[in-house]
């Protein structure tokens, strides 16, 4: 306990803070007390190595030292996990939700200031349900060593229907809206830009809630088959263009096979946008 139990009155300032420091052994329990005698003083006293002939002893022989004690609960460290979790996902803070997983425990610790730490997750995941070893230092010493299990949840901006949506329906902003909701939840493709969305078409029915992915988005072709583009023919610092004919359906960065509209020979180019074609290799 850091509790004063006696005033030392002396000329040396560095003896006199260093007897106020003298370590009397383990405090009693917190809110119960303990007796402590001039006698045991006398016998640490010798123990550290001072001569009783240099103390006078007052007061009474026998003094009890009450543990003062404080009341704590395992909710009032969220914000020290919080914080411990953001800088393990290098998130930020408005994006993170975290919750303890069941009740909150009541503790009664000794007085003093308590100072949390935290050792990382074995699995070294800080998302989901994570456990946590959380020491308490009080007044710098160890109080508590408590197993913590929290819910991490971080929240992203994604597109979702707030309307039912047909199959061919345009995208517009009465029908989506961005809403924030844990990656847990999302599945691989979720949009997260309103901007990619608004004005196109729905590939698929949609009810409200749902979170639209790129593969329920009508992405119609920039070339269509039958339409004349040019292709550009690249051999080595040469470039050629040539009228072709486009033989199959292709989006940005597809592979179409097109003709040559005055040999008719077929060749493999990629779309790079809805009038050109950077031809790859040539097919008889």
């Amino acid at each position: 306990s850091s509790d004063l139990i006696a005033d030392v009155v002396g000329e040396n300032k560095a003896i006199l803070e260093k007897l106020r420091r003298l370590d009397l052994g383990r405090a009693a329990l917190v809110g119960t007390t303990l007796k402590l005698t001039q006698s045991y003083l006398k016998i640490i006293l010798r123990r550290e190595g001072y001569s009783l002939k240099d103390f006078t002893f007052d007061g009474g022989e026998v003094v009890e030292v009450l543990t003062q004690s404080q009341e704590f609960s395992t909710g009032d460290l969220l914000p020290e996990v919080k914080s411990f979790v953001l800088k393990g996902l290098g998130e930020s803070a408005e994006n993170l939700e975290v919750k303890l997983v069941g009740s909150e425990k009541k503790l009664l610790l000794p007085a003093g200031k308590v100072t949390p730490s935290f050792r990382p997750p074995l699995s070294g995941k800080y998302e989901g349900t994570v456990f946590l070893t959380a020491e308490l230092q009080i007044d710098g010493h160890v109080a508590r060593v408590l197993p913590l299990r929290v819910n991490v949840e971080v929240f992203h901006a994604v597109v979702v229907a707030i309307k039912r949506i047909e199959n061919g329906d345009k995208f517009t902003t009465r029908n989506v809206a961005s809403v924030r909701k844990p990656t847990s939840a999302l599945l691989k493709g979720s949009i997260n830009q309103l901007g990619n969305v608004i004005g196109r078409t729905a590939s698929v029915p949609l009810v409200p809630g749902s979170v639209i992915r790129m593969n329920e988005i009508y992405d119609p072709p920039m070339i269509k088959h039958g339409q004349a583009v040019q292709a550009v023919v690249r051999r080595g610092n040469v470039e050629i263009t040539v009228q072709v004919r486009a033989v199959e359906d292709g989006k940005a960065g597809d592979n179409i096979r097109v003709e040559n509209t005055d040999t008719h020979k077929l060749l493999r180019g990629q779309v790079l946008d809805e009038k050109t074609v950077l031809v790859l290799q040539e097919r008889p």
